[in-house]
């Protein structure tokens, strides 16, 4: 069951996070997630192990002893190239309790559809689409962009704390959804959005979203 009415007003609590990928843009965004004291840890193909033990992160080599670990939520940062691949490699069945997925790359169809097919039913699917990356955001997030779609919750208080984490630097709260779909980079209903006030031209919003559709077709796990 989706639900879109629920706001990002309540109250947060520390969350255990997970992240699936470790390339520069996950590692960008878990400086602010380290910062507001949340639990993390990782998994990738590469062995980011070191890095991950500098930033006080446990890293898993395997996959499935990262999902056996008790995640609240799990964050995939990957390539929006390559969602369906990823997932394949993703053993579910070794999840022990529901989760709240997060895409970190898009709300594109493609990779909310693929989404949809392997997550189980049990866990929630929460899809985004930050406009912003470790260049535009490097002196903070304030009046960036940031898009959401709350496609399967049902643990609300879950969905609503992490993004919590992303309203605390302060990304405000608005539904520029139209002005994405006009600038060619979302092929799905208009949903909700965290964003700051856009000017009035459109041309703004079609830089960014060129600026990010490059940056993420960059990254890697």
């Amino acid at each position: 069951m989706s639900s879109s009415s629920t706001t990002t007003n309540s109250p947060s609590r520390a969350l255990r996070i997970g992240i699936i990928g470790f390339g520069p843009f996950a590692q960008f965004l878990l400086k602010t997630k380290t910062k507001q004291c949340h639990q993390l840890q990782a998994t990738s193909r590469t062995d980011h192990s070191r890095l991950c033990a500098r930033m006080g992160i446990a890293f898993f080599s395997d996959v499935g002893e990262f999902l056996e670990s008790g995640n609240d939520v799990i964050m995939i940062c990957k390539s929006i190239l390559s969602p369906s691949e990823v997932l394949k490699t993703i053993p579910f069945h070794r999840l022990r309790r529901p989760n709240l997925f997060v895409d970190a790359l898009s709300v594109k169809e493609y990779p909310r559809a693929s989404l949809l097919q392997v997550v189980p039913e049990d866990s929630d699917i929460l899809c985004t689409h930050p406009m912003f990356g470790p260049e535009s955001g490097k002196d903070g997030w304030e009046g960036l962009n940031f898009m959401y779609e709350r496609v399967r919750v049902r643990d609300h208080e879950t969905c609503s704390s992490c993004l919590q984490i992303f309203k605390k630097e302060a990304l405000n709260l608005g539904n520029h959804w139209k002005h994405l779909r006009d600038a060619g980079c979302l092929k799905c209903p208009a949903r909700n959005s965290i964003s700051s006030q856009l000017g009035a031209n459109s041309s703004p919003t079609q830089s960014a979203a060129g600026s990010w559709q490059k940056w993420m077709s960059t990254q890697q796990i």
